[in-house]
């Protein structure tokens, strides 16, 4: 690897870290002009007041009126945003109670019917497996002792025979 490719791997976050960097250069940049050129103008303002406040007053009487105009369409805007603001706002709840309400219905349906065939299958298929179940166990363990008990009862037998045998030999 020589000293040229090194370069190159290294340009591409540079030329992407000044590419996120001219845009907030503009941003700086912009608003320190529209601050300096307000500035300007209420400089240019109290100078002109404060020199020939007759010749200059007719201007600042309509820079004024210009200015009030301006404000007043900013404030009909931002009344009208807010108008808006809450026309969407209103709209939302109303999709959201009217989009939220049936799926919240359907969940309900469904852990009724869900609820509803557990008892089914519990009632028609489980009870009975159990019950036949108990049933076949006590039936075993009924044989697995009436099988002891043979048992016992042939020993017993066999032990009555030799002994009875021995007793006659």
């Amino acid at each position: 690897m020589t000293d040229g490719d090194a370069d190159t791997s290294t340009a591409p976050p540079a030329a992407q870290a000044s590419g996120g960097l001219s845009i907030t250069r503009l941003i700086k940049v912009t608003s320190i002009i529209g601050i300096l050129l307000i500035v300007l103008l209420l400089a240019a303002a109290l100078a002109a007041a404060l020199t020939a406040a007759e010749t200059w007053a007719p201007f600042v009487q309509i820079f004024r009126d210009v200015f009030l105009l301006l404000l007043l369409l900013e404030s009909v805007l931002v009344i009208a945003a807010l108008a808006i603001l809450l026309l969407q706002a209103a709209g939302f709840l109303i999709m959201l109670r009217s989009e939220i309400k049936p799926i919240l219905d359907n969940a309900r349906e469904t852990t009724r019917l869900s609820k509803a065939t557990a008892q089914f299958v519990n009632s028609n298929a489980l009870d009975p497996l159990i019950q036949i179940k108990s049933f076949l166990a006590g039936l075993l363990a009924f044989l697995r002792e009436l099988i002891r008990l043979r048992a016992a009862v042939l020993a017993d037998e066999a032990d009555a025979d030799e002994t009875h045998e021995t007793k006659t030999i």
